[in-house]
């Protein structure tokens, strides 16, 4: 056998042998090739949340060969449960050049009962670089916490009465309502206004306020002596916190308004003098008590009592 006949036979064993290799992944590679960055990791619950993740072929991890780009890229997503993911959770692209990126969107469900908890994902990304044979494998991790929601309603806000006096008072009541899924605390009434006197009570602790409960309140106003006549506005404010959330007050505000006029002052009513037939009478015997006993005896006033003015009369003018 000829040396050449023997090159020919190598080749082609070499390239059979290439041929039929099984494709296998690499895994634990020390080089990272991919970077992964995730927004929309904390989740409302009871809602659907929008999660993005963008994966970026960051730089060159290696190869001989002078392109860098990764190929048959496929990325997986994977949650724990009880979170809930809707659609695909695998994304395939042919070809992600150097310094590129590509961005998949989805939408994870979370119950009521995961508030509070957090959850660890995993992003696992397989893709051949070329002149490889075999794929690359990475994973990356992706922790999402769930939060609940608070949402104030304040609803039926009164003002007793809608007319008051300089210095005067009046009520504030209404009703608050969560109507979210998790509890507001440190909820506070407070009640702003020009009109208001310095010393009046502004505002109302109601503490806890459970999901889908109703809460009345009532808060008793008082006004300025020195008010002139007009309308003046009132806001009824209402805030509350988040025991997970403490930098994110929650607020909730209504505006009312209430008329100040100064009060109305009556004339003093003027007796009324009896007239008739019982006034020419009780003339007659007061004219008659004063030749018998003398003016300085005489009552003031001198009235007798109505029965006997009556009888008196029917006695001498007939009934």
């Amino acid at each position: 056998m000829n040396v050449a006949k023997f090159r020919k036979r190598a080749i082609f064993a070499f390239v059979a042998l290439l041929l039929f290799m099984p494709v296998g992944i690499a895994e634990g590679q020390s080089v990272t090739q991919l970077a992964v960055t995730v927004t929309g990791q904390t989740l409302t619950a009871g809602f659907n949340n929008n999660v993005t993740v963008t994966v970026t072929n960051s730089y060159f991890s290696g190869s001989v060969y002078p392109s860098s780009a990764i190929y048959d890229v496929d990325i997986a997503v994977s949650l724990p449960t009880p979170l809930q993911m809707f659609g695909n959770n695998h994304w395939r692209y042919e070809l992600i050049a150097l310094k590129q990126s590509v961005t998949i969107n989805f939408q994870v469900y979370a119950p009521t009962s995961a508030i509070g908890s957090s959850y660890q994902g995993t992003i696992t990304v397989i893709y051949r670089e070329l002149g490889d044979i075999s794929y690359t494998q990475e994973t990356h991790g992706i922790s999402l916490a769930v939060r609940g929601w608070i949402n104030l309603v304040l609803y039926g806000v009164q003002v007793t009465s809608t007319a008051a006096v300089p210095g005067g008072n009046a009520t504030i009541s209404g009703n608050l309502l969560n109507s979210g899924n998790l509890a507001a605390y440190n909820v506070n009434v407070s009640v702003k206004s020009d009109a208001l006197a310095p010393t009046s009570a502004s505002s109302l602790f109601l503490g806890e306020i459970d999901p889908n409960i109703p809460r009345p309140f009532s808060l008793l106003i008082n006004f300025k002596k020195t008010l002139t006549e007009g309308n003046y506005s009132i806001t009824i404010k209402i805030t509350a916190i988040d025991t997970n959330n403490l930098a994110s007050p929650y607020s909730v505000q209504q505006t009312s308004r209430i008329q100040i006029r100064k009060p109305v002052v009556q004339p003093p009513q003027q007796r009324q003098q009896e007239g008739g037939v019982i006034g020419m009478v009780l003339e007659i015997l007061r004219l008659l008590f004063g030749l018998f006993f003398g003016s300085q005896n005489l009552p003031a006033p001198f009235q007798l009592p109505t029965v006997f003015s009556e009888s008196i009369c029917a006695s001498r003018f007939g009934s």
